[in-house]
């Protein structure tokens, strides 16, 4: 009676040390391109990080740009409940996001988590990991952001790209090379309320129609600046 169970439970157990290896090496591998650019990390490095073989990240990933392709993997950057942010207020719920930290990925909150925006950064200016990088900017990234500015509407791809690059330079800026004010603000988000305001009127006008636009702007010559 007991055979068929033995017999049965030694493939399945096989198959859940594949699946912890593969894991293992994808998380190591996420890790190590959070830290350092594409080109210099190598596969030993990885490998090392894992606990396995440089011949083993191979077998299960193949080559070095398919390992990179699964790192970045197809997560959706965008902020969670983007389709329920009103429209009138994408550029101040945005800007709130990105100054008080909630777009950072948190580690420990499940096990594969990690900030593929981060990984992105990191090797955009490598020539291998360019076209891994711009097909995830193509497929995952842009997609959403263009579907919540209308699917209806010819400029909503435009629009989300300028939304990114925002995104992406204070991630550069403040993230990466500590550029103040915005180290300031990663490390403390009450530390320059006027950059908030700042950063959500940029990211309103990339987020309005021009229809919007002209409806919020004052076309008076003589309108004074404000100082």
């Amino acid at each position: 009676m007991d055979a068929p169970e033995t017999t049965s439970a030694a493939p399945e157990s096989r198959r859940a040390r594949r699946e912890s290896t593969r894991a293992a090496i994808l998380q190591a591998a996420r890790e190590a391109w959070a830290e350092r650019a594409y080109d210099d990390i190598g596969l030993r490095d990885i490998a090392g990080r894992a606990g396995v073989t440089a011949a083993m990240v191979n077998r299960y990933f193949g080559t070095k740009e398919g390992l990179f392709r699964e790192a970045v993997g197809t997560r959706d950057p965008s902020p969670p409940g983007l389709d329920s942010i009103d429209p009138a207020d994408f550029g101040p719920t945005i800007a709130a996001l990105l100054l008080d930290g909630g777009h950072k990925a948190k580690p420990h909150e499940t096990d594969d988590a990690y900030d593929p925006l981060l990984i992105l950064l990191r090797s955009a200016a490598s020539h291998s990991a360019r076209p891994v990088l711009r097909d995830y900017i193509e497929q995952t990234v842009i997609p959403p952001l263009a579907d919540y500015f209308g699917t209806d509407d010819p400029t909503a791809r435009e629009r989300a790209i300028l939304t990114l690059s925002l995104v992406l330079g204070i991630n550069v800026l403040g993230r990466m090379l500590e550029v103040e004010p915005l180290k300031a603000a990663e490390d403390d988000p009450k530390a320059s309320p006027e950059l908030k305001n700042i950063l959500g009127a940029m990211l309103q006008a990339a987020a309005d129609t021009p229809s919007q636009r002209e409806t919020t702007t004052d076309p008076s010559p003589d309108r004074t600046p404000s100082r």
